[in-house]
């Protein structure tokens, strides 16, 4: 594991880079190609840097993914959110002097990521779906996963006035019910209803940081299985809970 401060002071002014990085993202008309030169910076800066290995890796990828002639958004979306969730680490074990810059770097990162596609922006998937149906009207547990990503997209596409504790809570419970049917992913049951006692209690700072940490979750079960039938899906889904999880701190 390399210390923060080894990932900030490593070489080729960081400090500077990271500067340069925060004023581009501050210019709304950014593109994601705009962002290759930051990017080599960023790789030197890291290139000698302990412990920095995975995070030059996911660099190297967004760099190489950015030149190709048509960028994979979905692939662009995963390496941001991931460098993002690096970066809220970093962030938390920091001086004081860099805390906010590097907040604001990972919060950047993550709306950025979320722009690509826009939360919610599923119409295939919610073509598939009936209005009325709930996921106890639906056997099969595909489908019933199928509904739930749509019914959790635009719960959380349109923000703390329609995602209410109390349609949280229903909404984990829901999820609750379709994790438990398989046993691949029953394990997740336990950080699903750790959420809903925060909901319900009103803790929002616990809230706060359990959705990261399941965005974080989901995100990875995504990396691990991408050509899965609902990877496109954990993605948009993860890009959504951060985004939401955002306004809360």
């Amino acid at each position: 594991m390399y210390s923060t401060n080894q990932y900030i002071m490593a070489q080729a002014y960081p400090q500077t880079i990271l500067q340069n990085t925060l004023q581009a993202f501050s210019n709304t008309e950014v593109q994601p190609v705009n962002g290759v030169g930051l990017i080599k910076d960023w790789q030197s800066a890291l290139k000698n840097t302990d412990g920095a290995e995975e995070v030059h890796q996911q660099l190297t990828d967004l760099y190489d993914e950015l030149l190709n002639p048509a960028p994979n958004t979905q692939r662009v979306q995963q390496l941001l959110n991931n460098l993002a969730a690096h970066t809220q680490l970093l962030a938390r074990n920091a001086n004081a002097d860099i805390r906010d810059n590097l907040n604001q770097l990972a919060d950047s990162l993550q709306a950025f990521a979320a722009n690509l596609n826009p939360i919610g922006d599923d119409s295939q998937l919610a073509e598939n779906q009936d209005d009325d149906t709930t996921i106890y009207d639906l056997q099969n547990p595909g489908d019933r996963a199928s509904k739930m990503f749509v019914n959790t997209l635009d719960t959380l596409a349109g923000g703390l006035a329609v995602a209410t504790p109390e349609k949280g809570s229903t909404l984990i419970g829901d999820w609750i019910t379709v994790v438990r049917s398989d046993v691949s992913t029953q394990w997740i049951e336990a950080p699903l209803t750790q959420l809903r006692d925060a909901l319900t209690t009103g803790d929002m700072r616990s809230t706060e940081r359990l959705l990261r940490d399941l965005a974080g979750t989901t995100q990875e079960y995504a990396n691990s299985n991408p050509d899965g039938p609902f990877s496109k899906h954990l993605t948009n889904l993860a890009t959504a809970l951060i985004s939401f999880a955002g306004p809360l701190s």
